[in-house]
C-alpha cells in the first residue's frame, strides 16, 4: 500500500504542477501580459503549491488515514515520484496536444520548476499536517 500510495500522490503532485503551469499560462494570456515567463512561473509556483495543499486538505477529511502520507521520507518520496511521473505523462500530452514529441529541454524544464515547487507544496503540506496533529492531539487530552 505504501507504494501505491507515494506513486498516487506523485502522480497528483504533477498534475498540480501541470495545472498551475496551464491556469498561469491562459491568465497571463487573458490579461496580456507582455513578459509572460517572468509572471507565469511564479504563479504556476503559486497554483501549483495551493493545488497539493488543497488534495492534502482533502484527504484529511476522509475515513481513512491509509492514502495519507506518513512521515517525512514518504513525502519526500512523493516528490520524487512527482519527477518520475514527469516524462511519462508529458511525452504523451505533449503530442497528442501539439502533434510532435516535446524535446528532452521541455522534460528538464519541467522538471526544473517541479524541483523548487514541490519541496514548498510538500513542506507546507507536512508542516500544516504536523500542527494539525498537534492542536488535535491537544484538545483530546
Amino acid at each position: 500500500m505504501k507504494t501505491v500510495r507515494l506513486i498516487f500522490h506523485g502522480f497528483i503532485l504533477l498534475v498540480a504542477n501541470m495545472a498551475g503551469l496551464i491556469v498561469a499560462h491562459i491568465l497571463c494570456r487573458a490579461f496580456g501580459v507582455s513578459y509572460q515567463l517572468g509572471i507565469q512561473v511564479p504563479l504556476a509556483g503559486i497554483i501549483s503549491i495551493l493545488l497539493y495543499l488543497a488534495w492534502m486538505f482533502f484527504i484529511r477529511i476522509l475515513p481513512t488515514e491509509r492514502l495519507s502520507l506518513q512521515t517525512p521520507r514518504e513525502n519526500i518520496l512523493a516528490g520524487l515520484c512527482a519527477l518520475l511521473w514527469n516524462p511519462i505523462v508529458f511525452i504523451p500530452l505533449h503530442f497528442f496536444s501539439q502533434e510532435y514529441l516535446t524535446s528532452a529541454a521541455n522534460i528538464a524544464a519541467l522538471a526544473i520548476f517541479q524541483i523548487p515547487v514541490n519541496a514548498i507544496a510538500i513542506f507546507a503540506a507536512w508542516k500544516i499536517a504536523s500542527l494539525i496533529k498537534l492542536r488535535d492531539g491537544a484538545g483530546s487530552n
